[in-house]
């Protein structure tokens, strides 16, 4: 009998061993899990600078928030998948990210990526951008769990527009990339431009002498330099990114064709400025408004200068505010599974963030944030106060 017992007392004595050593290492377990977010962006390529300008602002805002004890009681960790702001590349992207279970993403930088990576996510996943303008993203109704720190190309194209209008100029040229962001800010131009002549007060002499589309990543642009010079324009209008703007100007003022260009937001990056050299000297570009100015911002560049040599970019706080709106939905929420209840709260709460105060409409887009002209000079971006 003893030995019997002494059998069984080894096997109770074994088997609590385990137990406890199971119950203590659950807490342990949760404690080291992360909370992940999915990035995806233009990280590599000709448009690097802004996927590179969106995720700075990220890690700043994830290093903050990490720093006074994370979300949920759980460190943040970015998981990061290069678009290269291809169209293909981000429905790869996002392909990736949801093969690994991520349901709440930052990104995409471009609208084409953007478009195509959403087509990917569909209800699984929750997706905030700080950079892609295309409208029919928000305006469409086909993304509702889609949100956007920027505000839209319907604001920067009127903007625009405006400006050729106060300033005078009569002959216009278009010419765009022929992708989502480029052919929707020219279609939107010209469409603007062609109103004014129905408005009562508009003006009448407006012509758009020229609409045209370029083969992007096209190392020669003679044939469309000659084209624009031939019609005279006074000003072009460009829609696009700025690794073709740099070389289409640059080889504009080589043959002399002296023609003003003016830019969308693809444009509003240094860069640009890099690329065309003492061509960006009076390029006009409509950009995110400037957020540089108060003391949490001014803090944050101080802190980008000890980890890295880039500049911060046009989209370092609008990306920093997106985590930071993000995080505080997800922290109110409770969880990270329920997108429903963290889109309401991304709707309805007002969130102090490093841009100043966040939310966004019914249709996910930013309130209260809008565009600003900037023009190029002693290669710096100026505001242009109209």
């Amino acid at each position: 009998m003893s030995k019997i017992f002494s059998k069984i007392s080894l096997v109770l004595s074994l088997a609590l061993m385990v137990s406890l050593l199971g119950v203590a290492s659950l807490p342990a377990k949760a404690a080291d899990e992360t909370l992940k977010l999915g990035f995806g962006g233009a990280l590599l390529g000709n448009n690097a600078s802004y996927g590179l300008s969106n995720l700075y602002g990220i890690e700043y805002a994830i290093g903050k928030i990490n720093a006074k004890g994370g979300v949920l009681g759980r460190q943040v960790e970015l998981v990061q998948e290069d678009d290269g702001c291809d169209p293909e590349k981000g429905s790869t992207a996002a392909t990736k990210l949801t093969s690994l279970g991520l349901n709440l993403v930052l990104g995409h930088t471009c609208s084409g990526a953007t478009h195509s990576a959403l087509s990917v996510y569909g209800d699984s996943a929750l997706v905030i951008s700080s950079s892609a303008t295309e409208v029919s993203l928000t305006e469409s109704g086909d993304n509702p769990y889609f949100f956007r720190t920027t505000p839209r190309d319907d604001a920067q194209v009127p903007a625009q527009v405006d400006y050729i209008v106060k300033k005078g100029f009569k002959r216009v040229a278009i010419l765009h990339d022929k992708g989502d962001y480029g052919l929707a800010l020219a279609e939107m131009a010209r469409n603007l431009l062609n109103g004014l002549k129905d408005k009562p007060d508009g003006p009448k002499d407006i012509e758009i002498v020229l609409f045209d589309g370029i083969t992007t990543g096209d190392p020669n642009f003679d044939d469309t330099i000659t084209l624009v010079a031939s019609k005279q324009a006074d000003i072009l209008i460009w829609g696009g990114y700025y690794s073709d703007a740099s070389k289409l100007v640059v080889q504009m003022r080589d043959k002399g064709v002296a023609t003003l260009l003016i830019g969308p937001d693809g444009l509003y990056n240094n860069s640009f400025i890099t690329l065309a050299g003492a061509a960006a000297e009076g390029v006009l570009t409509t950009g995110q408004m400037d957020l540089s100015n108060s003391d949490a911002a001014k803090a944050a560049i101080e802190d980008h200068k000890t980890r890295h040599s880039e500049d911060i970019g046009p989209y370092f706080f609008y990306s920093a505010g997106a985590t930071e709106a993000l995080l505080a939905a997800v922290e109110k929420v409770g969880n990270t599974t329920d997108l429903e209840a963290i889109k309401k709260h991304l709707n309805e709460d007002t969130v102090d963030t490093i841009m100043g105060p966040v939310r966004f409409d019914a249709k996910g887009d930013v309130i209260g944030v809008g565009f600003s002209i900037y023009e190029i000079k002693d290669g710096t971006f100026h505001e242009i106060k109209l």
